[in-house]
């Protein structure tokens, strides 16, 4: 049995995953679990998940006798949870729901015909989001109350990536939402003792590449996550 409960919960989306030319080896988790053998890090990791999957899952209700979000958090019991969550929830979106309500009854043909036709004549609009900014502090906000309840000692949010050249060329909107979103992840660090917000991956600051296509990390980039976590594991979370 691990000494003092030992366990730190990582929930990510394909930022925090191998791909986008890093092995696991590359990954900050990988390298996690290599410098820190005292704590068992669980993994959950999907790609094009977003903050839903911490109160929708299995529920997430504060008000129900056992509130499981999919980390089954209550559970696992973790020292510490790290969240690497939120780009997927603020990216606008060119399709909107009553766009996506007509492709469902339209064949593929036409359906595709569709598409194209709304990327000729339509832009991607910042509000189109998957999840609006009040919903995600929303989501946020339930979780680290349930994490208090749950005593977790250090909840680490990593900022949504700043983005390169080459994701904002194709989704121009997107900045003007990362910094509206970080600002929310920002906020729940100086409101709640418990929680740590680090932004390692702001490409403005570096001027070699640290995405492998515009957003997702590449080995430097996952190495500059993996020491700003390790700043606060051995900071925060070892005393």
């Amino acid at each position: 049995m691990l000494e003092n409960n030992r366990k730190i919960l990582c929930i990510g989306d394909s930022t925090s995953l191998p791909g986008h030319t890093n092995l696991y080896e590359d990954t900050w988790f990988c390298r996690l679990k290599e410098n820190f053998p005292v704590f068992d890090f669980i993994s959950l990791f999907r790609r094009s998940i977003t903050t839903e999957i911490l109160v929708t899952e299995g529920g997430g209700d504060l008000l129900k006798e056992f509130p499981l979000g999919a980390d089954c958090l209550e559970f696992y019991k973790p020292t510490a949870i790290i969240l690497q969550l939120g780009i997927v929830d603020c990216a606008p979106r060119l399709l909107t729901n009553i766009d996506k309500v007509i492709l469902k009854f339209l064949p593929n043909k036409i359906s595709n015909t569709y598409i194209k036709g709304i990327k000729f004549l339509k832009k991607r609009k910042v509000a189109n989001t998957l999840v609006s900014l009040e919903r995600f502090e929303e989501n946020l906000r339930i979780y680290i109350e349930r994490c208090t309840i749950a005593e977790v000692k250090t909840i680490i949010l990593i900022g949504i990536p700043y983005p390169d050249e080459r994701m904002i060329k194709k989704n121009p909107g997107i900045i003007f939402n990362i910094e509206k979103y970080n600002k929310c992840l920002l906020n729940f660090s100086e409101k709640y003792f418990s929680v740590k917000f680090i932004n390692p991956l702001d490409s403005r600051e570096y001027e070699q590449n640290i995405f492998a296509d515009g957003y997702h990390p590449n080995p430097f980039g996952n190495n500059l996550v993996f020491q700003s976590l390790s700043d606060i594991i051995n900071q925060a979370v070892m005393n």
